[in-house]
This record gives structure tokens, sequence and C-alpha cells, in this order.
């Protein structure tokens, strides 16, 4: 799990240059790549942050102990890819700040998720490990978005993070 998740940050949700050709573009449309772009990575980064994938991970951990790749151990990995740039200091393009948005957005909505059916019966999400996770990860998104705002001198980086400092303090106290 961990490698899949180095490879999605590797090839998809690093700035995926491989998926811009300038010279196809100037061909073929005038607008729309930065969301097409947006699109793939939010539904990946959806999809990992899934409900029922995270409860497996509860449930592996709770059956495999230290050798499971846990949740705490994924959120950890994805906040050190996709915020790589607040944490050494470098301006944020166009696609990291959508992903960075949306990476919020998809925390925000795991803060007040409902029961989760599957095959297996249902999860009450208020009762298991999910929500104290996903709180601790906004607070630490928050300071590390905080501590950005120190080091920047990008205007459209300052910004995005005064920004994501604002949505994350609306998530936690509403």
């Amino acid at each position: 799990q961990k490698n899949c998740l180095n490879f999605l940050n590797d090839n998809l949700f690093r700035t995926p240059s491989w998926l811009i050709d300038k010279n196809i573009i100037n061909k073929t449309e005038f607008n729309g790549v930065t969301e097409r772009i947006r699109s793939i990575q939010v539904r990946t980064l959806n999809n990992i942050l899934s409900l029922n994938r995270m409860m497996r991970m509860i449930d592996n951990q709770t059956l495999n102990g230290s050798d499971a790749y846990s949740v705490v151990s994924m959120m950890s990995d994805l906040r050190n890819s996709l915020w790589s740039e607040v944490r050494y200091n470098r301006t944020i393009d166009t696609y990291r700040r959508n992903l960075q948005r949306a990476h919020v957005e998809r925390l925000a909505e795991l803060m007040v998720a409902k029961d989760v059916s599957g095959r297996r019966g249902t999860v009450t999400v208020k009762q298991s490990d999910i929500i104290p996770i996903v709180r601790a990860e906004l607070n630490n998104l928050k300071r590390l978005a905080i501590m950005g705002l120190k080091n920047t001198n990008n205007t459209i980086s300052k910004y995005h993070l005064q920004d994501i400092v604002e949505r994350i303090g609306l998530i936690l106290e509403p």
C-alpha cells in the first residue's frame, strides 16, 4: 500500500508534466487542461481517502499490528507529498494548489461522514478512529500552512495558504 501511494505521489500528485504536452494542447484545445488534471487527481485522492478503505486499514492494523500500513502513516505520507512545497519553501503551482484544496475538502467531508454501509454490514464512523485521525491531520495541515505563510514570498502561494488556514478553521470550529 505504501509503495502504491509513493507511485501515485510521484506520477500523479506531483504535477504530472507528462500529461501536459503544450504542443498537443495548443493544437487540440484552448482551455480545460487544468480542470482535467484536477479532476483526475481529486478522483484518485478521494479513492485513497474513502471511508471503506480507511476502515479496512484500521481492521488490518487491528489484526496485524505494526506490520500493517496504518491510516495515520498514510495521512502522514499524503501530507508530506501533497504539501512538500510548503515544507521546503517552494512556490506552489496551480495544480498543487487545486490538489491541496481538494485534500482539505475531502478531510472536511470525512469529519461529518455518516455511517458506511458495505458488503460486510454497516460501520459507525463516529465510533471509529477516523474522525480523531482526520481532526489531527487537519490540525497538522493548519500548523504547516501557518509555517508556510511565514516563509513564502510568492503572493499567490501566500493567498492560498491564508485561505487554507481559514478553511481548516471553519472545519474545526464551524
